[in-house]
């Protein structure tokens, strides 16, 4: 979103050069690209490979909506070190296997 954002900025000229300055750092340092794959979904392997693994946390998964699986992907992402990384792709796991989505303060009501 925040692409698009600097996309029409810079096309109707209302760009500033504090922020150039800020994207140029973004894209030095990194972080301009790093939710382009929760972005598009992609799963990375650590988790893909668990998920796999138990049929009915992949299924659920699965069966979560877009903006829930965005979400865990980029609290997945943003862990700081591999073990926080890890400790976030065995609860992502463990709770989609009980239909259960991680990291997420409203759960869909029970039917």
């Amino acid at each position: 979103m925040n692409k698009r954002r600097v996309e029409r900025l810079d096309r109707e000229g209302l760009m500033t050069d504090a922020g150039r300055a800020v994207v140029e750092a973004a894209r030095r340092n990194g972080a301009w690209a790093s939710l382009d794959e929760v972005e598009e979904l992609r799963e990375p392997d650590d988790l893909e490979d668990a998920l796999d693994a138990m049929p009915d946390a992949r299924r659920h998964w699965d069966a979560f909506p877009r903006s829930t699986r965005r979400a865990i992907l980029e609290w997945i992402n943003a862990a700081k070190t591999n073990a926080t990384r890890e400790k976030r792709v065995g609860e992502t796991v463990e709770k989609a296997g009980e239909n259960i989505r991680a990291n997420q303060w409203r759960q869909p009501k029970a039917r």
